[in-house]
């Protein structure tokens, strides 16, 4: 079934709705759907309707609103720290972070990050990137548009640890790994941020300022890993271990608990 999103519009059952302007010309030349198509369309905000085109011309789609589909949303909010990598690998990474479930994406400049972007390139890249997330979200049928951020210096986004539960994929951390951590601590407030680093890794400066704000580092194994496979594969075992990826709304952790009892 074809999933939309209309942001602008708080969503009610029995209802109509036209669909965005960038969905029409997709919808009736692309899909090439017609009256009586069944649609989903979403907010953007958590809110979902199963729908039926009432009306569509090269101009305009009609949508009424029938009643709630069923919310893919898990309990677990990630947000991906992404220091900025080169050309599509960034684009990559935000596509299947949406994929993944993750709630937020910051982009960060750090020390070793190649593009730097300023002024109108910055908001073209932001612009192409907030487009990305929302054709994922379309495709994997999410009812939250996960925002992703203007880009912020790592110095900003120190900010965003204390009180939460901060993990850095490191290639010079080789005691503590992700998938042990996993089992041995659970995020307070069902809050994670993961922060992952551009091509050449985070400097040693960088570690010690994320360190010292409260982040820990962890290996994700013996293979030095390109930074957007790095990010992916770090993003999926925090998923699969807290969140709703493979192991459903049970994790691990939850499930061991459960079995103490």
């Amino acid at each position: 079934m074809h999933y939309f999103f209309k942001e602008s519009a708080i969503l009610e059952a029995e209802r109509e709705i036209t669909l965005e302007a960038e969905d029409v010309n997709h919808a009736y030349r692309v899909l090439r759907l017609r009256k009586g198509a069944a649609v989903v369309v979403a907010d953007g905000r958590g809110a979902a309707y199963h729908g039926i085109i009432v009306s569509i011309t090269p101009g305009e789609v009609v949508v009424w609103l029938v009643e709630p589909a069923q919310n893919s949303e898990p309990a677990l909010k990630v947000t991906l720290l992404q220091s900025l990598a080169k050309g599509e690998k960034m684009d990559l990474v935000i596509r299947q972070a949406v994929e993944l479930g993750v709630s937020r994406i910051i982009p960060v400049l750090t020390e070793r990050s190649i593009p730097r972007l300023t002024g109108s390139r910055e908001a073209a890249r932001l612009l192409r990137w907030q487009k990305i997330a929302r054709s994922a979200a379309a495709q994997c049928r999410r009812a939250f548009l996960p925002p992703v951020e203007p880009i912020c210096d790592l110095d900003k986004v120190l900010k965003e640890i204390p009180g939460r539960l901060a993990l850095i994929p490191w290639e010079h951390e080789h005691e503590r790994g992700l998938a042990d951590l996993l089992w041995q601590i659970k995020p307070g407030n069902n809050e994670v941020l993961l922060f992952t680093g551009p091509e050449g890794g985070f400097s040693s400066a960088e570690i010690e300022a994320l360190c010292a704000a409260g982040a820990k580092t962890v290996h994700l194994g013996p293979r030095i890993l390109r930074a957007e496979t790095a990010a992916i594969a770090a993003l999926t075992m925090v998923q699969s271990a807290w969140g709703d990826v493979g192991t459903g709304p049970l994790s691990r952790y939850n499930l061991r608990d459960a079995n103490r009892k």
